[in-house]
């Protein structure tokens, strides 16, 4: 999410960020989000546990982690996903998986190992969606469907976010799941989700090759971060795609770590605004003047990236970022 959602005036003449992209499509499956949500207002009549009380999961959820992890101010979390009996996930198009009517998918988040929140997803129809998060009690008993969000869950600095929140982000994944992806749930484990998956046949058409992501370590851990926490934003399935050429998803099938869309889309793209004295998306050798870093900086002014979900910049992240940025060939 690195050049979006601060800019006041998308549609302004000035340069936007690396272009305008008159060739993008648009959600090609139309997914549609209810803006509300009708579904149980109790966690514990979800029926997303066998047990509530000892919050026991049955057999047949797959219990899974993703290879690149989107930031959430160090905040844990567990990911469950449930498929109809019977059903398959459609991978015809490897990069856009699509998910069978009644899939349900929630994720709980722990910050400094305190329960603040259940976040759920159910496809209730062909490309139709409904979202919320469960704001867990003080004591733990239960936790109340927040339509509208919260701020600072359990006296914690997480907030939590409203529906409309969700969807900003969401609607930048093909069929609205993000980390549920051939790329994040190769995650080379000896559990590896997809391999779970695959063995148990809900894939509809098994992955030609095993996916992989290009480059060095450095180039990997890099190219990774920037897919996990910015390419729903920053993809060609965003509505906001036909008003931004910078691409961070990355597709199957790259093999050399030049041709990832972060790098032809960003290198010495002019961006929307001037930040820190920064114009230019990436600087090739020279992190201080490329603003995609820059902005990994921000929070709180209106120029942060990622936009939403996040108010404690990921250093880790940022330093991860400036030694690839340097390393890379002037040239390019």
């Amino acid at each position: 999410m690195l050049a979006l959602c601060a800019c006041a005036n998308p549609a302004s003449t000035a340069v936007p960020d690396a272009g305008v992209d008159a060739h993008s499509h648009e959600h090609d499956l139309g997914v549609v989000d209810t803006g509300s949500f009708s579904g149980p207002e109790l966690l514990s009549d979800t029926g997303l546990y066998s047990d509530f009380a000892t919050r026991t999961i049955d057999a047949d959820v797959l219990t899974y982690g993703v290879r690149f992890p989107l930031w959430a101010d160090g905040a844990t979390k567990t990911r469950h996903l449930w498929l109809p009996p019977g059903t398959t996930i459609d991978t015809s198009d490897p990069d856009a998986w699509v998910f069978p009517v009644g899939t349900r998918v929630w994720k709980e988040f722990r910050v400094d190992g305190v329960l603040v929140e259940t976040r759920f997803m159910q496809k209730l129809g062909q490309a139709q969606w409904e979202r919320v998060a469960y704001a867990w009690r003080d004591d733990g008993s239960d936790a109340d469907a927040a339509r509208d969000g919260a701020t600072d869950a359990l006296g914690t600095t997480h907030d939590i976010p409203s529906v409309s929140d969700c969807n900003n982000c969401h609607r930048g994944s093909a069929d609205n799941l993000l980390g549920v992806s051939a790329i994040q749930l190769a995650t080379g484990e000896t559990s590896e989700p997809l391999a779970a998956l695959a063995n148990t046949g809900r894939l509809s058409v098994p992955l030609a090759e095993h996916p992989s992501v290009p480059g060095t370590p450095l180039e990997q851990a890099v190219l990774g971060y920037l897919h996990g926490n910015c390419g729903h934003c920053h993809s060609e399935y965003h509505p906001l795609a036909n008003l931004r050429t910078i691409r961070f998803r990355l597709p199957l099938g790259v093999i050399d770590a030049a041709d990832a869309p972060a790098l032809t889309t960003l290198v010495g793209s002019p961006m929307h605004h001037t930040i820190d004295e920064t114009t230019l998306g990436i600087v090739p050798g020279d992190p201080e003047s490329s603003q995609m870093w820059r902005r990994m900086q921000h929070r709180g002014d209106g120029n942060e990236m990622p936009p939403l979900g996040t108010e404690t910049v990921d250093t880790d992240a940022v330093a991860l970022v400036r030694a690839w940025i340097a390393e890379l060939p002037p040239s390019m």
